[in-house]
């Protein structure tokens, strides 16, 4: 069965986030004064961005969160790259509030005209400002409380995707006249696009302003093709895999034969398959991420590495790679904000190791898997909160924003999501990093704790967690004795999600823990 069909455009959607409060600003060009009243109540909203100016292979996620307090706003700009480091606009630095997945900045801004801003980027070897432009579209101002869903198959999800598919990444022009055939239909995905030509040849565009055409085995290299775009030659089956995350989508699809690299060790493993292949020789071990061992790589002729958003901070790696002949992909899936979206990931390896009957019938089954847990918890009316963090090696609490796939997850197994009406907790799909003070008065009330074993995989009982902070020990989940902690390579079992998410709901209903395999409950 072939998932090639035609996309229809959605309506602009978003899940639902509240931000920090608006700061009064003059902007420049655009006419008029911020002015905020401490009195005015906040309302949040979603709405469409479009970026113009630098080199066009910078994006930032549309439609993005705002927040209305008066007359003025306040947007959380979500960037492709982890890179920038600093916006001026009017005059006045902002700096990023995250990196992870890309630099988050929170800026106040005008609807309906043209921004002009700088940013400032350290991808290159040494810092460089470049001229942007930006403009918030009124027209496709939503009201957040309308846009979000935390319903795996809502339709916010879904036209969520399809207006940000169509984005400014999406560009079909392949530079040699070539017209597209077909689309590859995703539901919930918003970070890639998949476009078919004539004979065999597919189109990926990802989020971040990579392009790749794949050609068929067999093909040739269109002539005319556009420099921005690298080609693939099917099979694609000397592949360096530095993404651990996505280990476990393509095992599903049976594609791991054409991995023959790992940036991940054998004992670091927990997809069965790729720690077999890694024991038996079949895949060799070629360094982490910010140290790949070249020699190696050029000896074992790989020709593709495909790594995700820790590349940004290592730019002189990514230019080495390519320097030796491989491709370059940077997968995005850690900037989806649905569950869904990152496992329909899967879509494009299918396309990319030849399994693309495969790929949709695994993400079916997948979506299945979720739907069927949700609507498991659908008519609970759960007041219990949840809060999920790891204690960072500064002391704070690194916690996830409530519009990230995580908090996604508490709210499928029927919890609520501690921070969800904070205004520090929320902003963007990515984590937060917040002072053990400050986290304590935001979440010391949550029913249940998940502790990240993923990132710090010392915590093995209570006091081991109140040992990073004595303040953790006036929690209420701490005193309940109602704590939990992820395991170690939860990460890499995306394809588990629905499991997670099972635990989760039994874990909040007061379960003991027997039989579970994601989660531990710690005495």
């Amino acid at each position: 069965m072939s998932f090639l069909r035609t996309r229809a455009k959605g309506h602009t959607a978003t899940l639902l986030c509240t931000l920090l409060a608006c700061v009064a600003i003059v902007l420049a060009g655009c006419g008029g004064t911020s002015v905020t009243s401490a009195a005015s109540a906040q309302e949040n909203y979603v709405v469409d961005v479009q970026l113009s100016g630098g080199s066009g292979r910078a994006s930032v996620s549309s439609p993005c969160t705002v927040v209305k307090d008066g007359d003025s706003y306040v947007a959380t700009l979500v960037w492709s790259s982890s890179s920038y480091d600093k916006m001026t606009i009017d005059g006045k630095d902002y700096v990023p509030t995250t990196t992870d997945p890309g630099s988050t900045f929170e800026i106040p801004i005008k609807l309906d005209c043209d921004m002009a801003i700088q940013a400032e980027t350290t991808a290159m070897s040494e810092a460089h400002t470049i001229e942007y432009v930006l403009r918030f579209d009124s027209t496709t101002l939503v009201a957040a409380s309308d846009a979000g869903n935390s319903s795996p198959d809502s339709d916010a999800a879904k036209s969520q995707a399809a207006s940000t598919q169509v984005g400014d990444f999406h560009n079909t022009d392949i530079g040699c006249g070539w017209q597209p055939t077909g689309t590859v239909e995703l539901a919930y995905a918003t970070h890639f696009t998949i476009d078919a030509f004539e004979g065999g040849y597919k189109l990926i565009c990802v989020s971040n302003g990579e392009r790749f055409l794949m050609v068929p085995e067999g093909g040739e290299v269109p002539d005319g093709l556009s420099s921005d775009i690298s080609a693939i030659c099917l099979p694609a089956n000397r592949t360096y895999l530095v993404s651990s995350s996505t280990m476990c989508l393509i095992d599903a699809i049976g594609a791991i034969d054409n991995i023959k690299m790992s940036a991940t060790k054998a004992e670091d493993c927990s997809v069965a398959g790729f720690a077999q292949a890694l024991q038996s020789g079949a895949m060799v071990y070629g360094g982490k991420y910010s140290a790949p061992d070249y020699e190696r790589i050029a000896s074992e002729g790989i020709t593709l590495a495909i790594e995700n958003n820790m590349i940004n901070h290592n730019p002189d790696v990514k230019e080495k790679l390519i320097s030796l002949g491989l491709t370059v992909l940077t997968e995005q899936s850690s900037l989806e904000g649905t569950i869904l979206g990152r496992l329909e990931w899967v879509k494009l390896y299918g396309v990319l190791f030849g399994s693309e009957d495969k790929a949709e019938q695994v993400f079916e089954a997948q979506r299945a898997s979720i739907e069927a847990v949700a609507q498991k918890n659908a008519s609970k009316d759960s007041s219990i909160k949840v809060a999920y963090f790891y204690i960072n090696s500064n002391g704070a609490a690194v916690t996830r924003r409530s519009g990230d796939y995580v908090a996604q997850m508490v709210r499928l197994a029927g919890g609520t999501y501690a921070l969800d009406d904070t205004q520090e907790g929320s902003g963007s799909t990515s984590s937060v990093a917040l002072e053990m003070e400050q986290f304590f008065l935001l979440a010391r009330d949550a029913d249940v704790i998940i502790y990240s074993s993923s990132i710090d995989d010392s915590v093995h009982s209570i006091d081991d967690l109140v040992a990073k902070n004595n303040l953790l020990s006036q929690f209420k989940a701490v005193q309940s004795g109602n704590v939990w902690s992820t395991g170690t390579n939860i990460y890499q079992q995306m394809t588990s999600s629905a499991e997670v998410i099972s635990e989760l709901s039994q874990a909040i209903e007061g379960s003991d823990g027997q039989g579970f395999t994601q989660l531990t409950k710690l005495n």
